[in-house]
């Protein structure tokens, strides 16, 4: 049964509002997949924050265009899910990590990151990254590492200087010893 104008436009702004909020959206083709691996796939993605629509191709078309993301019309063919998400790397995973046990099924088509249009194998290697936690310790060891080599070179350099007083130091009261 069709659905009337007021509906599909209600659709269309709910849509469009939450494409605007969304740093990445990625496009899939979920045919090939049964109720109960798509209601599992929606319940893996609800748990880490992230959307997922199934609405009608030209609707989408419609709140892409009025959310003023790239025109998105070779994705929007065939059956089409609707993937958005504030972490790319995060939601790309979920998709891939859920498709290598399901005959690859979610097929990504394509998607948007910060207004730049990705193609499935952009999507694949944002996937392949490190979590967001990880490559942030990473960004901070190689910040960390010129700091605690100096740390290390003046402790020893520090450590020399105590040295040669000692040295010093006992050279006089050897001296001082023999000289009394």
């Amino acid at each position: 049964m069709p659905q009337p104008r007021a509906a599909k436009e209600r659709v269309v702004e709910d849509l469009t509002s939450r494409l605007a909020n969304a740093q990445s959206v990625y496009l899939t083709d979920f045919s090939g997949l049964n109720v109960e691996a798509i209601t599992e796939l929606r319940r893996i993605l609800r748990n880490e924050s992230i959307e997922c629509h199934v609405v009608k191709n030209t609707l989408s078309r419609f709140a892409t265009e009025r959310a003023g993301l790239p025109r998105l019309d070779t994705y929007l063919e065939g059956p089409t899910a609707l993937i958005l998400a504030q972490d790319p790397v995060a939601s790309a995973k979920i998709i891939t990590d859920f498709g290598k046990k399901h005959e690859n099924r979610p097929r990504i088509k394509g998607g948007v990151l910060t207004g730049a249009v990705l193609k499935a194998e952009q999507v694949q290697e944002l996937a392949s990254l490190p979590a967001r936690e990880v490559l942030i310790g990473k960004m901070v060891g190689s910040i960390a590492a010129p700091i605690n080599g100096l740390v290390f070179s003046l402790s020893g350099v520090l450590g020399n200087v105590v040295r040669v007083l000692a040295a010093v130091a006992q050279q006089k009261e050897a001296g001082e010893t023999n000289a009394g």
